[in-house]
């Protein structure tokens, strides 16, 4: 039974006690580190790395930024317990200030690099370093986009449609970085990632969302950070039930078998080999056609079709 998600949730586990306890050694309390990506969500496999950056609690000039020392031992600390060297993304491996977290939402400089800083903290952001200040900033985020003047019966409207903004920007990346970049990156692995785990992902927003209709604003903030307090397999099944979600897990499983091959994994990240054709991809392809089915039958089992969240998805 979901085997391959069990093996990953131990494997990640581990993973991230002996990180935290690396980086107790070399990160002042001022500091906060997390992680976002598989390690995360408990999926990691040995052919994981891990996306993480560093954010500085300081409100004032980037010269109170963290050393170039500190940064360098976070990254060799990090590559040294994975067994890789973390992540080379545009929106992680960097020193973000805690403002830019929590100002210009929607403004002229909230670039895709903060999008997704925001939303992946948001909805799956786990601590490495300073785990209450990673929960302080998760709730100053809720406050920023469930504000005051809200009324009971709303939805989190601006949380979600900026959710929604996420995960179309992805689709959006995902097209320039494949095919209209001057240097395409493989697609094949980045197609089945979004078919699965961002998908799955923007599910559990969605769905998280959908239960702040009709509560009072403390009750929506203090219900999101309940819920993106846990890895996004436990969310699912804390909103939904665990019998609900097994045809959503068992599709998952699947995914998650698949990428711990480090043949297959290869594979779909090789540039060289023709995926449209290849057997491996479509097979995860095909699977993911039926997790996507899965995943709106349960959306419309939890959610009748007078709920809110209904209308808000469309319109």
């Amino acid at each position: 039974m979901n085997e391959a998600i069990s093996r990953a949730k131990e494997y990640s586990e581990a993973k991230l006690i002996e990180i935290r306890s690396a980086l107790e050694k070399i990160v002042s309390n001022d500091q906060i580190v997390p992680t976002c990506g598989s390690l995360a969500r408990r999926e990691a496999s040995q052919e994981s790395d891990v996306d993480y950056f560093i954010i500085s609690r300081s409100q004032r000039s980037s010269d109170e930024s963290p050393t170039p020392d500190l940064y360098e031992a976070v990254k060799k600390a990090i590559g040294d317990i994975m067994g890789r060297p973390p992540a080379e993304d545009g929106s992680f491996m960097k020193v973000v200030h805690r403002d830019e977290l929590l100002k210009n939402i929607g403004g002229e400089g909230d670039t895709n690099q903060n999008i997704s800083r925001r939303i992946l903290f948001l909805l799956e952001g786990e601590w490495l370093f300073n785990k209450r200040g990673i929960e302080e900033i998760r709730r100053a985020i809720l406050e920023r986009y469930i504000a005051d003047g809200m009324t009971d019966h709303q939805l989190a409207l601006f949380l979600l449609n900026d959710i929604i903004r996420f995960y179309r920007t992805m689709a959006v990346d995902y097209e320039f970085k494949t095919v209209e970049s001057e240097n395409p990156k493989p697609w094949g692995i980045r197609n089945i990632k979004l078919v699965f785990s961002r998908k799955l992902l923007y599910a559990s927003g969605l769905f998280s969302v959908a239960l702040t209709a009709d509560r009072v604003r403390e009750q929506k903030i203090v219900s999101l950070e309940r819920l993106f307090n846990m890895p996004v397999i436990d969310r699912m099944a804390e909103i939904c039930g665990q019998t609900k979600i097994e045809g959503v897990l068992k599709s998952y499983d699947f995914f998650l078998e698949k990428l711990e091959n480090p043949e297959i994994r290869s594979c779909l990240n090789n540039p060289e080999v023709e995926m449209r054709n290849n057997p491996i991809f479509r097979e995860l392809k095909n699977e993911g056609h039926h997790f996507t089915r899965q995943l709106l039958k349960l959306f419309e089992e939890t959610f009748d079709s007078t709920h809110p969240i209904r209308r808000a998805v469309v319109f």
